[in-house]
């Protein structure tokens, strides 16, 4: 079962839109840098952001766990940085929350919901993305020349 709310806003950081899938609990929203996925889930008793990929602009990088260090996303080994990280959530979510430390969760997420439902969390991510901003194949997010 998956359920959306559009949270739209305006200013350099906009509320999030919000996905449920599976178990888990997705966001998106665009800040100055970029366009930012958070996941969420069950980790210790309560919901806790337990991934996050950022699809910024300059140096796109994600989180395993969403508190650890910054992991740096290749473009020229990896292509465009949302197109890995959808693929990553709907092939892999399941060793990378092994990975993050979150192998409790992986026993309530239904990791073929999520991976059922990855497109909604790609058009998610592209439709957080405001007016002024396009995305290149094979780069990634880029501002707009107006």
């Amino acid at each position: 079962m998956t359920e959306a709310s559009a949270q739209p806003g305006t200013s350099s950081e906009q509320r999030p839109t919000e996905l449920h899938i599976g178990g888990l609990h997705f966001t998106a929203s665009f800040r100055g840098a970029g366009a930012t996925l958070r996941v969420y889930g069950p980790a210790g008793g309560r919901q806790t952001e337990l991934l996050r990929f950022d699809d910024f602009i300059d140096e796109p990088h994600y989180h395993v766990p969403a508190d650890g260090p910054q992991i740096q996303f290749d473009r020229d080994a990896l292509g465009a940085p949302l197109d890995w990280f959808v693929a990553q959530i709907r092939d892999n979510l399941g060793e990378m929350l092994a990975t993050g430390g979150f192998t409790e969760a992986l026993a309530v997420v239904d990791l073929r919901a999520v991976a059922d439902n990855a497109d909604q969390i790609d058009k998610m991510m592209r439709d957080c993305v405001p007016a002024g901003y396009g995305r290149e194949p094979g780069v990634g997010l880029r501002k707009v020349d107006a």
